[in-house]
């Protein structure tokens, strides 16, 4: 025990220090600190073909201000008073103010740095509108800038780029406002043969297999399928917690070997997670060629809420040309924590009772 705590210690160091930091961390972890909550943005590596990697880095941010009942149509309040309502707006007023600086001051930074960049905003009668179109670093000499029908720009040869184009619309009862938009970096990394290949898993499977053999983990085989006829729309609230659908068609089978750890092992289970996502993040920089994708910082979300039932992605190798991939999804209910790491063949929907089931199969579960 002691000596995998030690290794599993070592490869935590590494992720620590590999971490792809991107120009939009410093702004997320400024707005984390705002909210005080953990910071939950999306941060992926990938690398769908043509010798690209990609670096993908976007949240969600905005404002949003409830109506009361004399709203009408409109009341979101929840059965606050007009008053509660009142100063919940209040208060948020003052925390979308404090993002929207952090937004502002940050990106108003990089812009001094870009190649090239455009900056507007207009805030009347209480509707705001906020476009941001940064290119940090370009791919050729000359940038190439194309004004989109919103009013942002474009930059189609751009190898780093920061966007935000945010607004907000009055609502329904023509006094409170509201807006979402994603602020979003994107950037593009050429390989040097500017090609890609496919996902090599054996070589992987050995660098995490044998952290999931050890003694205190509990584990046993899984199907989840379902036929081109099986009705996965009508049973996506009833049977599955989520999916994903590759082509024009939702069929698809799916094997691997689910690994469990009690809850009691809560800091056992911590660092196996943390390992596997540092040797997962190593292979993907040893290897970036090979057709993946990686998603950031799973171990963290998937440990913040262990009450709920939920299993998250965090690594799909592409192994085949006919949609075949290996994964690797992490998971977490009040019993424990999940490991799966399965082999899938087209679509893949997650079932509602993954964490108990031997097979799903159109609809027919066999349990544990």
């Amino acid at each position: 025990m002691k000596q995998i705590l030690t290794i599993i210690s070592l490869f935590c160091c590494i992720s620590m220090a590999a971490q792809d930091r991107t120009p939009l961390d410093k702004v997320f972890d400024e707005i984390s600190a705002i909210l005080s909550v953990p910071s939950n943005n999306y941060k992926q590596k990938i690398n769908h073909g043509y010798g690209v990697v990609m670096y993908v880095h976007n949240d969600v941010i905005g404002k949003h201000f409830l109506c009361t009942k004399e709203c009408g149509t409109s009341n979101d309040s929840g059965g606050m008073t007009t008053e509660e309502v009142e100063l919940a707006n209040e208060r948020n007023k003052e925390i979308f103010d404090a993002i929207f600086k952090v937004v502002g001051d940050n990106l108003d930074s990089l812009m001094q740095i870009s190649e090239e960049s455009y900056h507007y905003e207009s805030h009347v009668d209480g509707n705001d509108t906020i476009i941001y179109s940064i290119c940090i670093k370009n791919g050729e000499d000359t940038v190439k800038a194309i004004k989109a029908s919103n009013g942002s720009m474009i930059f189609p040869n751009a190898l780093e780029t920061v966007s935000l184009d945010f607004t907000t619309s009055k609502k329904a009862c023509g006094k409170h406002v509201s807006g979402m938009e994603i602020l979003s970096f994107y950037k593009n990394v050429y390989l040097p043969e500017r090609k890609s290949y496919l996902f090599e898993k054996e070589p992987y499977l050995k660098k995490i297999i044998p952290l999931l053999k050890h003694k205190g983990i509990k584990s046993w085989k899984f199907t989840w399928a379902q036929g081109a006829d099986f009705d996965v729309d009508a049973n996506m609230g009833k049977e599955f917690l989520w999916g994903e659908s590759v082509g024009f068609t939702n069929e698809g089978h799916t094997t691997g070997t689910m690994y469990f750890i009690p809850r009691e092992k809560k800091d056992f289970a911590e660092a196996i997670f943390t390992s596997i996502d540092s040797i997962t993040l190593a292979h993907t920089d040893l290897h970036p060629e090979q057709r993946f994708s990686y998603e950031y910082n799973v171990p963290e979300r998937v440990l913040q809420n262990i009450e709920a039932k939920h299993i998250t992605q965090m690594f799909n190798g592409r192994t085949g040309e006919e949609h075949v991939s290996t994964k690797v999804l992490l998971g977490a209910t009040p019993e424990g924590y999940y490991i799966a790491v399965m082999d899938a063949t087209n679509s893949l929907f997650v079932p509602h009772e993954w964490y108990k089931l031997k097979s799903f199969v159109d609809g027919k579960k066999k349990y544990l």
